[in-house]
């Protein structure tokens, strides 16, 4: 079974924020452009962080089931976030390669979830 992710459709704008959202942690505050040119340091910083906020969305789904109780208290206690906008954030990290190199498995799984709708 290939391990390359699906090619793309068109994406939605719920998408292009999922991903966004993604990108950016929600708690911190945009840094303002400054006159120092991004470093290649600085850009693999930002990977690596976007990298672990996949790794705890992901890693939080895939343990959800040993939680027990209501998973929405789970989400908003854990992210801050609303069920709607957990969801609309791991729909969008589903069509990464940082997802898939992850936890192919559960990404798998979640695409043919999402694809029975």
């Amino acid at each position: 079974m290939p391990t390359d992710p699906r090619p793309r459709r068109e994406a939605s704008a719920d998408e292009a924020a999922a991903l966004a959202f993604a990108a950016a942690d929600s708690r911190t505050e945009p840094a303002s452009p400054g006159p120092a040119a991004v470093t290649d340091a600085s850009a693999h910083d930002l990977q690596a962080a976007r990298e672990a906020r996949i790794r705890r969305l992901l890693d939080f789904e895939a343990g959800w089931t040993s939680h027990g109780g209501a998973k929405a208290r789970a989400i908003r206690a854990e992210f801050g976030w609303t069920t709607t906008r957990y969801y609309q954030v791991l729909d969008g990290v589903l069509e990464t390669t940082e997802a898939l190199r992850h936890d192919p498995m559960l990404v798998r799984r979640l695409l043919s979830l999402r694809e029975g709708r």
